[in-house]
């Protein structure tokens, strides 16, 4: 029940040390997943079609960032899509520049996972709720995240590769095993050197005896 940030200074924990011992509990069950309807706290506003309206006639900026979004994803959005994208604006504070880019690292996500449709709103504000709890409001933080995701993302299909995955996606659970030993700054050859001896210790790819 303390602060997160107070136990990495006292324990003298890394960012990235601390982000995997919560993982380790949270598959344990001895910590809760965080649940959230909106950051800053307080209930996430409700947007009606007259605020709709009202800010397409007199936010020109609002006007410009509605037709890029709805040149990315290839579709006219509907009203529910633009009171969500209103809530980027008003509720999160994210800049214009910030949110074509959010819209664009989901667009590559989903490419990425095989998806030949683009994301809908609901799936991008899920990642814009994100973005918001981690502080991510500039230019400069988002690039640097997407960076380090798309970094992430190449690391975990090799990986993929070295534990001999093919023909499907990984699981939730095998993600956060993944996420856990590079955020722990394990090389690709050492995990590989996990698989091969979890591999004769117990006849195949066991996630919990190779972590």
């Amino acid at each position: 029940g303390n602060d997160r940030l107070d136990a990495a200074q006292d324990l003298r924990m890394s960012e990235g040390r601390l982000g995997c011992a919560e993982a380790t509990l949270r598959q344990m069950g001895l910590l809760a997943e965080e649940k959230r309807t909106a950051p800053f706290g307080g209930e996430k506003p409700n947007y009606t079609e007259a605020d709709v309206l009202r800010t397409m006639n007199n936010d020109p900026s609002f006007r410009s960032l509605y037709g890029e979004v709805q040149r990315l994803l290839g579709r006219n959005l509907n009203t529910e899509e633009i009171k969500i994208l209103l809530g980027f604006v008003r509720y999160l504070g994210m800049t214009a520049d910030v949110i074509v880019l959010l819209v664009c690292h989901c667009k590559d996500q989903a490419k990425k996972l095989g998806r030949n449709r683009n994301p809908g709103l609901r799936t991008i504000e899920k990642e814009a709720y994100k973005w918001a709890d981690m502080g991510i409001d500039t230019m400069e933080e988002a690039s640097a995240y997407v960076k380090q995701q798309n970094l992430r993302f190449s690391q975990v299909g090799r990986l993929m590769e070295i534990l001999q995955i093919r023909g499907r996606t990984l699981t939730a659970p095998e993600k956060r095993y993944l996420k856990q030993w590079l955020e722990m700054g394990f090389e690709e050859e050492v995990i590989g050197l996990a698989y091969e001896r979890s591999c004769l210790n117990t006849g195949g790819l066991a996630w919990p005896y190779m972590n």
